[in-house]
């Protein structure tokens, strides 16, 4: 019985506070009330909504960014490939037996820096040096690369017999009368052993490899990479005292 009045009394006073709720809270007040929770409600749905649109947009934005990249490397890579073909067939004109020993020594200096170009190493191609007091030419450069930013001058070399050593001697005196220059030798024919001894001996005071003909043939042949090859030989001469490094 006592339970139960309590209970009654518990509803009634409920009964009161809402009755008087609805008094002091006009009805239209109520109305606005439940549009505006409705609103932000929808209002949270489509921002998260377009939270997520904009995610989308933003993967594929990054999916064309490397669709394109991707298809510029390919292009690149059809081009650098295109470009060190032209310049082997280039460099294979030479073999052939139309051409003399003195047109052949000319060519191989364009063919061989137009192999440098197409495998991407930074060249300075040949030029040569004027006295200054009317000597005429006193110097003969036939081209300068690049390699990991150290200068390499170049000497190239067509001959019938093997490089001796007074050949390697005037390419070392040009790289004695330069600062912070190292040296590169390539020669169709092969080297004397006192060719290969005296640059040898200079690795004491300059950088120097020498490099045959063939092995860049062997090179191409493989598709290798121009560039990683030449490194391999001056690492061998700079490390090994070894000018002569055969690294194919």
């Amino acid at each position: 019985m006592l339970a139960e009045k309590r209970r009654y009394g518990s509803d009634a006073k409920c009964s009161d506070e809402l009755s008087i709720s609805r008094l002091l809270i006009p009805a239209g007040l109520t109305t606005q009330l439940k549009v505006k929770g409705l609103v932000a409600s929808v209002r949270e749905v489509v921002n998260q909504k377009d939270a997520f649109t904009r995610m989308n947009q933003a993967r594929e934005q990054e999916r064309q960014i490397r669709l394109a990249q991707a298809e510029e490397a390919k292009l690149a890579g059809q081009q650098r490939a295109a470009h060190i073909e032209a310049a082997k067939k280039e460099l294979y004109g030479l073999f052939s037996p139309s051409l003399t020993p003195h047109v052949r020594g000319k060519k191989l200096e364009a063919a061989l820096n137009s192999l440098f170009h197409a495998y991407g190493i930074l060249v300075q191609e040949g030029f040569h040096l004027v006295g200054e007091t009317g000597e005429g030419i006193i110097e003969q450069i036939d081209g300068v690369v690049e390699l990991k930013g150290i200068l390499y001058f170049v000497e190239m070399k067509w001959y019938k017999e093997s490089v001796g050593k007074a050949e390697i001697a005037e390419h070392l005196v040009r790289l004695i009368s330069r600062a912070e220059s190292r040296g590169l030798f390539i020669s169709a024919s092969d080297y004397t052993e006192p060719a290969i001894h005296t640059s040898k001996e200079f690795l004491q005071h300059k950088i120097i490899a020498l490099i045959n003909l063939q092995e860049i043939v062997q090179l191409l042949e493989c598709q290798n990479d121009l560039a990683d090859f030449l490194l391999k030989k001056v690492y061998a001469a700079q490390i090994h005292k070894n000018p002569y490094c055969k690294p194919l």
